[in-house]
């Protein structure tokens, strides 16, 4: 295979990779993505040892090297602000909920979330017309409430922890590869 037809091969599989991604995405099926990215980078892997050509020289090499490195570099540093600031807003927000009875005998609930400085992220009331005789709906509005509240503040610790660990795993591979290379070349 020459080098030109391989990068048609890449552009292809990309472009179905993007489409089935999609399609596994907006069925909701996990099963579907996963297949897609293992046999994209099994096509990808034999593409790639099919070529004839010779597809690197050392400045290529590194040109390329420099370049992951310095991708890594800022891809580190972006996840890392991310990290800490989705920490800080978890940390330093704050949640309330509370209830107002009425001369009526009705009950206002509510739920609110706030980040610093009391910006106000999640506001929600219901009114409980006859609370002696709770309906479906009521139980309904209120779970809803409630769970859309701890959603809006469980948000940032999970995106939090995700570019954290992102973060952790990149510098793992990084120091995981660095040392094989360096013990492999220094020989």
């Amino acid at each position: 295979m020459k080098k030109q037809t391989y990068y048609v091969c890449l552009a292809i599989l990309l472009a179905a990779m993007v489409f089935s991604l999609g399609f596994g995405m907006t069925t909701g099926n996990l099963f579907i993505m996963v297949t897609i990215i293992a046999c994209a980078v099994g096509a990808i892997w034999l593409c790639h040892r099919r070529v004839t050509d010779v597809m690197t020289d050392d400045l290529e090499s590194a040109i390329s090297g420099k370049a992951a490195l310095k991708a890594l570099e800022v891809t580190v540093i972006v996840a890392a602000i991310g990290f800490a600031a989705a920490m800080g807003f978890y940390f330093n927000g704050g949640l309330g909920n509370g209830m107002h009875g009425f001369g009526n005998g009705s009950i206002l609930v509510g739920s609110s979330q706030f980040y610093p400085h009391g910006q106000m992220i999640y506001n929600e009331n219901y009114l409980i017309a006859d609370p002696a005789n709770l309906t479906i709906d009521d139980v309904v509005a209120l779970d809803r409430m409630s769970a859309d509240s701890h959603r809006v503040r469980e948000f940032p610790l999970a995106f939090g922890v995700a570019l954290g660990a992102g973060v952790i795993f990149l510098v793992g591979l990084y120091a995981a590869f660095s040392y094989y290379y360096t013990k492999k070349y220094e020989e």
